[in-house]
């Protein structure tokens, strides 16, 4: 069964905007990847000497994540990890909000002290369902939003 143009064309739009998303997200964390270790650190799940090495982790895999969603390159990969990665930030975020902590983001490059934990959780849960409706868009069978045509123009009969 093929898609309505409008919802190809809207999956097109959503991929195109999670994928840059993801792509300035990471190279905004990157100028900052301590404040994205010490987020893990005061998460207190793991020790402190896992932080860097799983914020240098996290930080590759959004970068990858948005290159491959922008240019539809293993596409459904990339859409599992992101919603992986998106499933594991609010379970940060849910934990955090649920002992208490004092959780620092710096989601977009500039750290923040989280106040209202439902708003940060809200805006996850949003990405989270964005991801998930890439993730369904990736089982689907694609098809290119417009189709090309070959022309041969060769003098070969």
């Amino acid at each position: 069964m093929r898609k309505p143009l409008i919802l190809r064309l809207l999956l097109f739009l959503l991929r195109i905007g999670i994928g840059i998303f993801f792509m300035i997200v990471a190279s905004l964390k990157v100028a900052h990847l301590d404040e994205t270790a010490d987020f893990l650190t005061r998460s207190r799940l793991l020790p402190e000497t896992f932080s860097l090495p799983l914020a240098c982790i996290g930080v590759g895999m959004e970068g990858v994540v948005g290159i491959c969603l922008l240019f539809c390159l293993a596409y459904r990969g990339a859409a599992l990890w992101g919603t992986l990665m998106s499933s594991v930030f609010l379970f940060l975020y849910v934990q955090g909000w649920v002992r208490g902590l004092d959780l620092t983001c710096n989601c977009l490059g500039s750290a923040h002290s989280i106040i209202h934990y439902p708003t940060d959780i809200s805006l996850r849960v949003l990405l989270l369902g964005a991801m998930l409706i890439l993730l369904w868009d990736a089982r689907q069978p694609h098809t290119k939003l417009w189709k090309f045509r070959r022309f041969d123009f060769s003098d070969e009969a």
